[in-house]
């Protein structure tokens, strides 16, 4: 019961307690109440006071925008204005700084004249637009042309007072610094005549000028192409007059004709050096032939022999200065490449360059087609030196890229038609130096020893070696050498296999050569003529290693000179068949000699001895240079003479066929046998 009480009290309180927070909580809602009301009061008080501001405003601010408006079409105005007005006045303005001309002393002070070129085609362009009626623009126009020509005429002083003509000894020193290797430091001063400064003010004032529709094209053309050639032509002249300073003939001439100014003797001095050299080279000549054994060629006068020696320099010369001509022109071509840069357009440059080096080029032709026809001619006359061609050609391709990168994108067609030309050339020299041995009216020397024909096929040969790789690619693109290869199979190298074959056309038409100057000996000396010859192809062959290359179109090409070798041999000791033939009884003698046996022994050595005397005579005059060959031929005498000889000499010597044996009897074996000792040793 008193636990229902205490809950009961606590109930009260607890609702006593809620309803006085209620009365709190209902008057602050009056109170919020009351307070919103005076807040929405201000609040609509302000809202009708803004609406009276704006009523007020609005109007001041449209009157400032155009107000804006106004000022900024006025700005613009004058601005315009004063635009159009420059344009009206830049014609007097700058008058007097076009009619001076521009100051090509720095780009700076080109700078402002270009600028004020600007100026006037702006001024131009203004007018055309606006107003082509105007006067003004005949006044703009005619500054503007003034401007530029004084432009175009100051680069072409600039361009006149920057170029000078290489001088050769820097033109060679160029060439040195790019082929060789081995040049550390080689001077060029001279190369580059033009400063940095006079390089970046021709520049600015092309770019000017091109952008302009006027690129300097002509005066380049006119003042560099002139330069470039006489460069050429002084290059062309000074190798010249080295290449002739350097030949014998010229230096003999030159000592000989050496003048004394406090004498009047010099031709009585001329013709004691002259006659003395000519002695002294003639005793030398002598002198190795004696000492080697080696006597080649028929008997020349040494006069020949040296006009020959001087004919094959100059031949060779002439090629290498073709030559050295050409790398001339690349480096000519790379220069004026390099000078031409930022003076005109890229896309104009090529054509320019074309037709700038257009008179080297045609130099070059001149100078190269001379020197492939001194190799022809070399070639007609079968000398050594027609194979420098081929070196002219090798270098000409060697330069082509060179070229083409100077001419770039363009193709340079001159030095292209140059290269076609020298290699047809090149292809015609083969085929005349064959027609030259078949030609050849040389007559062999009266001693039989080796021609000048095999001399020089073996020098013109090695010579060819040494340019393969040109000669190989040139040869396969001729049909009938191109048919031939076809027929050979096995062979890796390409090119190795078109030089044999060739070769193998020059040997052959050698040997029919030789065999028909052979016909001009009786038949001993013609067999020691062909083996001689033969001998020594065979050996030049091994020895410059010839023979293995020729064994590429030729296998069996050695075994067949070894054959023609052993024939010849066989043929020469025939020629003892009429010797022997005197030392021969159809039968033999009876013990007891009849008158007719008597005579026919007498016959038989009285015939032996007389044609004893006139082979030993002639065959002491033959000549075999080569020491092996001519011991092998003394034993193979002896091998066929003595036996028979000595057989005759002991069955019949003794006999009573005459009153004076001696008469008769005048050669022992062992004199026979010191006389064959003594054959080929004069002439060799």
């Amino acid at each position: 019961m008193m636990y229902a009480v205490e809950k009961k009290y606590e109930i009260e309180m607890k609702l006593k307690k809620e309803m006085m927070n209620m009365q709190e909580l209902k008057a602050a809602a009056n109170r919020s109440m009351s307070i919103a009301n005076d807040v929405c009061n201000v609040l609509g008080a302000c809202e009708q006071r803004l609406q009276q501001l704006e009523k007020a405003v609005l109007p001041l601010y449209g009157d400032t925008a155009r107000l804006q408006h106004i000022h900024q079409n006025m700005d613009r105005t004058v601005k315009s204005l004063e635009h159009v007005i420059n344009y009206y006045m830049v014609s007097r303005e700058l008058a007097d700084l076009i009619q001076n001309g521009p100051h090509t002393s720095t780009t700076e002070a080109l700078n402002i004249y270009l600028e004020a070129l600007d100026k006037l085609a702006e001024a131009q362009n203004y007018f055309n637009k606006n107003n082509p009626q105007s006067v003004e623009l005949e006044n703009i126009n005619q500054l503007y042309n003034t401007g530029v020509l004084k432009l175009e005429a100051s680069f072409e002083e600039l361009l006149s007072r920057n170029t000078r003509p290489l001088s050769p000894t820097t033109l060679m020193d160029m060439i040195a610094l790019e082929e060789d290797s081995s040049v550390d430091s080689i001077s060029v001063s001279g190369s580059n005549s033009t400063t940095v400064t006079s390089v970046e003010t021709m520049r600015a004032a092309a770019a000017w000028l091109s952008a302009a529709g006027r690129p300097p094209s002509g005066p380049l053309l006119a003042i560099r192409a002139p330069a470039a050639k006489n460069s050429l032509v002084a290059f062309k002249d000074y190798l010249r007059s080295r290449s002739m300073a350097a030949s014998p003939l010229m230096r003999s001439k030159n000592l000989l004709n050496r003048a004394d100014s406090t004498s009047r003797r010099t031709s009585k001095i001329q013709k004691v050096l002259e006659k003395r050299a000519i002695n002294i080279m003639m005793k030398a000549s002598q002198t190795l032939e004696q000492s080697t054994g080696l006597a080649i060629g028929p008997r020349r006068s040494i006069n020949d022999a040296y006009m020959e020696e001087c004919s094959e320099t100059l031949d060779e010369r002439e090629v290498e200065a073709a030559g050295t001509l050409a790398a001339a022109v690349c480096r000519i071509a790379r220069r004026e490449q390099r000078h031409a840069l930022g003076l005109v357009p890229l896309p104009r440059l090529s054509a320019l360059l074309a037709a700038l080096l257009k008179d080297c080029l045609g130099i070059l032709a001149t100078e190269v087609e001379r020197a492939c026809s001194r190799s022809r001619k070399a070639a007609s006359r079968c000398s050594s030196s027609a194979a420098a061609c081929w070196a002219l050609l090798a270098r000409l391709q060697k330069l082509q890229p060179d070229l083409q990168r100077a001419l770039h994108p363009a193709p340079p067609a001159p030095y292209t038609a140059l290269l076609q030309n020298c290699q047809h050339h090149c292809i015609r020299s083969l085929e005349e130096w064959v027609e030259g041995v078949r030609n050849d009216g040389a007559s062999g020397a009266v001693d039989g020893t080796v021609h000048q024909l095999p001399v020089a096929a073996l020098a013109y040969c090695q010579a060819l070696a040494a340019h393969l790789q040109v000669i190989g690619p040139a040869l396969n693109a001729e049909p009938a050498y191109a048919r031939a290869a076809s027929q050979i199979t096995g062979v890796q190298d390409r090119n190795a296999l078109m030089l044999s074959i060739y070769f193998r056309k020059v040997l052959a038409q050698l040997n029919l050569s030789l065999r028909n100057k052979g016909e001009q000996y009786p038949d001993a000396l013609k067999a020691i003529f062909l083996l001689n010859n033969t001998l020594y192809l065979l050996q030049g062959l091994q020895r410059s290693g010839l023979l293995d290359m020729l064994a590429l179109s030729e296998p069996d090409c050695e075994a067949g000179y070894r054959r023609m070798i052993n024939d010849y041999k066989n043929t020469y000791l025939q020629s003892w068949n009429k010797l022997l033939s005197h030392i021969t009884l159809d039968e033999p003698l009876p013990a007891k000699l009849r008158d007719k046996d008597r005579q026919l022994l007498k016959d038989k050595f009285s015939s032996f001895n007389r044609e004893w005397d006139e082979t030993t005579r002639a065959q002491r005059g033959y000549s075999v240079p080569d020491v092996e060959l001519r011991e092998s031929l003394k034993r193979d005498n002896k091998a066929a003479l003595l036996p028979p000889y000595t057989a005759f000499h002991q069955a019949h010597a003794h006999l009573p066929f005459s009153k004076n044996p001696d008469k008769y009897v005048k050669y022992t074996p062992m004199q026979i046998s010191t006389q064959l000792d003594g054959y080929f040793d004069e002439a060799a």
